[in-house]
C-alpha cells in the first residue's frame, strides 16, 4: 500500500540531498582534474570553504540560541570576561557588577554579611528574593544515616546545621552562564589536583563544557533540563563560582526524608520525599517517565516537605561526601572510613530516569561514582550554609514584587570589590 507520508518524508530528507550533492561534486572534481588543473583546484577549495563557514555559522547560531534562552544579550556574554577584568580594575560603571551577578544567578555571593551591607537596598532585595525563590531552608537537627554492617543495616544519627538547598537541580541554561563567563579557564574555582586536567573537560566538539554539549552550547530544547555529563570537579567548580557548595550526604538525606524527633532519641523519616510508599507518578524513573531527563520543575507532586524538587528520579546528584561501600567498622566509625580503592569515588544520591529498582530511589540509598565520571544520568544541585547568609530570617523581602532575573548589564562598586576580596 502506498504510504504518502513516508514518500514525502523520504524525498524531503535533507540527508538524501546532501548525499546526492556529494556524489555530483565528487564526479565533477574527477572530471575537472582530468581537464583543467586550475578549475579543479577552484572546485576543490570552494566546498571546503563552504563546509568550514557553515560549521562556524551553525556554532554561532547554537551559541546565540543558548544565550537568548539564558535571558541575556549576546553582546553581554561575548564581552563578559573583558568586563569582569575591567571591573577588577575599577573601570566600569558604579552598579554593574552586582547586576551582572544577579543575571548569572550568583545571588549567594551578594547575601553574605560583608557584601550585603555594601549594597544598595534594591540590589539587596533582589538578591534576597532570588535566595528564597530558588532555595529551600532545612532546619537544624539530627538525621539518621544508614550503612551496611555484616550484611545488616546499621543506623547512626548525625547532626546537621541549618542549610539552604537549591529547589531544583542546576539546569543547562544555568550552567551555560559558568561556561560563557570563562569558568573553565579560571583555576581559582577548581580543586588544585585537577587544574592540570582542565583541558580534558570538553564537549563533543572539543570546546570547554559538559560532555554531551556541542560547540560550547546545549541543545535549545534542553535548556531547562538538568545539566549532565559533568564530573564532580565541574560541579564543585560551578558551585564555588556562584558562591555555594555541594551538599553533604547528611544534608541531602535530611532534605528528602525530613526527619521528625519522636522521643527517646528516635527519628521518624520518610522513605521517599512524599512519604513511605513508592508512587511512580511522582517521579521520573524507568518505566514511569519518558526514559530520558525532564525539566527540573516537573513532577510537582513529588516535591519534598521543604519544597525541594526531584530528590528522587530524573538524575543522580553529586554530593560532597565520599562513597563508602560495605564498611568493616562499627557503624559510627564507618562514616569516617573511605572505601578501600585506588579510585576516588564520591557519593551520588536520588536515582535517575533509568533507575529500575524502587530500592535505589529511596532517600537512604547511596551509590558512588568516580570523581572524573561524566555520566549521562548524573547532575547536581548546590547548598549554602545558613550561617553564611546575612540576617537570614529577616532577609525575605515583604514589599517588593516578584520579578524575573534581571537581564541588564551592570557594573562594579569599589566597596563591593573590597568586601569580596
Amino acid at each position: 500500500m502506498f504510504d504518502r507520508n513516508r514518500f514525502i518524508s523520504f524525498w524531503t530528507n535533507p540527508r538524501l540531498w546532501q548525499g546526492c550533492f556529494v556524489i555530483v561534486l565528487a564526479n565533477g572534481l574527477i572530471v575537472a582534474w582530468s581537464l583543467d588543473l586550475r578549475v579543479a583546484v577552484a572546485l576543490s577549495i570552494a566546498p571546503i570553504c563552504w563546509v568550514v563557514g557553515k560549521k562556524q555559522t551553525d556554532a554561532e547560531t547554537r551559541r546565540r540560541a543558548a544565550v537568548a534562552q539564558a535571558g541575556r544579550p549576546v553582546a553581554e556574554v561575548s564581552a563578559e570576561s573583558d568586563s569582569e577584568s575591567l571591573a577588577e580594575d575599577g573601570l566600569m560603571g558604579e552598579a554593574s557588577l552586582p547586576e551582572t551577578m544577579l543575571s548569572q544567578h550568583r545571588y549567594a555571593l551578594l547575601v553574605r554579611a560583608r557584601v550585603s551591607e555594601t549594597l544598595d537596598h534594591t540590589i539587596r532585595d533582589r538578591a534576597n528574593r532570588l535566595l528564597w525563590d530558588r532555595m529551600g531552608l532545612l532546619p537544624e537537627g539530627n538525621v539518621n544515616l544508614t550503612t551496611m554492617f555484616s550484611g545488616q543495616e546499621q543506623a547512626s544519627n548525625v547532626w546537621v546545621d541549618p542549610v539552604l538547598l537549591d529547589r531544583h537541580c542546576v539546569s543547562n541554561q544555568e550552567f551555560f552562564e559558568f561556561v560563557a563567563a570563562g569558568g573553565y579557564q579560571q583555576p581559582a574555582f577548581w580543586d588544585e589536583e585537577v587544574v592540570s586536567g582542565l583541558l580534558d573537560f570538553v564537549d563533543t566538539t572539543g570546546l570547554p563544557g559538559p560532555r554531551f554539549w556541542t560547540e560550547g552550547a546545549y541543545p535549545p530544547e534542553l535548556a531547562n533540563h538538568p545539566v549532565v555529563g559533568v564530573s564532580w570537579y565541574e560541579a564543585a567548580a560551578y558551585a564555588r563560582w556562584i558562591g555555594k557548595r555541594l551538599p553533604s550526604d547528611a544534608e541531602w538525606i535530611k532534605a528528602g526524608s525530613w526527619p521528625v524527633a519522636t522521643g527517646n532519641g528516635s527519628l521518624a523519616q520518610r522513605k521517599y520525599p512524599w512519604g513511605n510508599t513508592m508512587d511512580r507518578s511522582r517521579t521520573n524513573l524507568w518505566g514511569s517517565g519518558p526514559q530520558t531527563t525532564v525539566p527540573v520543575g516537573d513532577y510537582t507532586s513529588g516535591v519534598s516537605v521543604g519544597g525541594i524538587y526531584q530528590l528522587t528520579g530524573n538524575v543522580w546528584e553529586w554530593t560532597s561526601s565520599p562513597f563508602i561501600a560495605h564498611p568493616e567498622e562499627p557503624p559510627v566509625a564507618a562514616w569516617t572510613k573511605l572505601i578501600r580503592s585506588e579510585q576516588s569515588l564520591k557519593s551520588i544520591r536520588g536515582g535517575a530516569f533509568d533507575t529500575y529498582f524502587d530500592s535505589q530511589a529511596t532517600c537512604q540509598f547511596q551509590s558512588g561514582e568516580h570523581v572524573l565520571g561524566r555520566k549521562h544520568n548524573v547532575g547536581f544541585r548546590c547548598a549554602l550554609s545558613a550561617c553564611d547568609v546575612a540576617n537570614l530570617f529577616g532577609a525575605e523581602p515583604s514589599e517588593i514584587p516578584k520579578e524575573e532575573v534581571p537581564t541588564a548589564v551592570p557594573s562594579e562598586d569599589v566597596e563591593l570589590e573590597e568586601a569580596m576580596a
